[in-house]
């Protein structure tokens, strides 16, 4: 009668820790690069959304600004042309006080004593009139960036946005 054999026998399992041991060396620095990899993308994707939501808001009010009231200046502490002041005419008819503006890392837009943050991930933002001759013509240059992986930051330039003032 033969006996059975119970177990492993040595060979098998250093077979097996080398094998384990070769797939944990690979795996770490791809799994890294993976989580890297998506929390880049997740960054690009949040600043793209608020970089499209500030500028359209931006854009349709600044478009029904009275060009008159139209006042460029900065916070104080801020970098300069980081803020913008107008009036418009709403549906009421009533005029009303619009203020965009940056404060450290957020963008803000305030009416009729309101005040919305636009966007936490603000790195600058500058209103300048790109023309001498035409101040109806308002540029927006953004720059907003989020934290990504290790202390790193993907940051996104959105060049310059030409805004007619049409009152």
């Amino acid at each position: 009668m033969v006996k059975k054999r119970k177990g492993y026998s040595l060979v098998e399992m250093m077979l097996t820790v080398a094998i384990l041991g070769i797939l944990s060396t690979i795996a770490a620095p791809l799994f890294m690069q993976m989580t890297n990899f998506w929390r880049m993308t997740s960054a690009r994707y949040a600043i793209q959304r608020d970089v499209r939501t500030s500028l359209a808001l931006i854009n349709r009010f600044t478009r029904q600004a009275q060009s008159s009231t139209v006042v460029i200046d900065n916070a104080s502490g801020q970098p300069p042309a980081s803020r913008i002041h107008f009036h418009y005419t709403n549906t009421d008819g009533n005029t009303v006080p619009v203020y965009f503006y940056q404060l450290g890392k957020n963008l803000y837009m305030s009416n009729n004593s309101r005040t919305t943050v636009l966007s936490s991930n603000l790195a600058y933002i500058a209103f300048t009139y790109p023309r001498t001759d035409d101040i109806s013509l308002i540029s927006v240059a953004v720059t907003m960036q989020s934290p990504t992986y290790r202390g790193g930051k993907k940051a996104l330039q959105l060049s310059i946005q030409k805004v007619r003032i049409m009152n």
